[in-house]
C-alpha cells in the first residue's frame, strides 16, 4: 500500500508536476472551469491510494486515481528489479490490465526512472539551445527568397 498524507480531498496527493504534465496520456480536465457544485464534489472525494470509483445506477463509469505526492532524489538506488516492476506496469498498461493502485506505482517509479536517468546520462539540452540560437541567427542573417 502506498503512503497516504490524511486529509480529504483527491487533489491533496496530486503533485504539481503530474498536474502541469501534457505529455502523459491521461487526460486534464480544468476543473475551475466547471461549475462550482462539480469542483465541490470532485474535491470532497475521498482520498484512497487505490482509486475512487465513481458509479451511476450501479455501474462503474470512471475511477479517479490520487498521485501520492512524494519528492523523487536523484540520489535514490535505481535497480533492475525497479526497472522490471516498471516494465511489468507498462506491459500490464498496454494490455489495458492496469489497476489503479499500479497506475499510482507507476507513475512513481516512472519519475524515479527519470531522476536517475538525468543523473547519470543528462541530456544535453544547453548545448541543443545554444545550436538552436545559432540556427535562428543564421536563418535572419539569410536573406529572404
Amino acid at each position: 500500500m502506498l503512503p497516504t498524507k490524511g486529509g480529504r480531498g483527491i487533489l491533496s496527493l496530486v503533485t504539481v508536476a503530474f498536474i502541469e504534465s501534457k505529455d502523459s496520456a491521461v487526460n486534464h480536465i480544468a476543473l475551475d472551469k466547471e461549475d462550482e457544485a462539480v469542483r465541490r464534489f470532485v474535491l470532497s472525494l475521498p482520498v484512497d491510494a487505490n482509486g475512487s470509483v465513481l458509479e451511476l445506477e450501479g455501474r462503474a463509469v470512471a475511477c479517479v486515481v490520487p498521485v501520492v505526492e512524494e519528492p523523487v532524489e536523484a540520489n535514490r538506488a535505481w535497480s533492475e528489479a525497479k526497472n522490471a516492476r516498471r516494465c511489468a506496469l507498462i506491459d500490464s498498461e498496454i494490455d489495458g490490465r492496469l489497476s489503479a493502485g499500479e497506475a499510482v506505482e507507476l507513475h512513481l517509479l516512472q519519475r524515479e526512472m527519470l531522476a536517475h536517468r538525468h543523473k547519470v546520462a543528462p541530456l544535453p539540452l544547453a548545448e541543443a539551445r545554444k545550436l538552436h540560437q545559432e540556427l535562428l541567427a543564421k536563418a535572419q542573417r539569410r536573406p529572404s527568397e
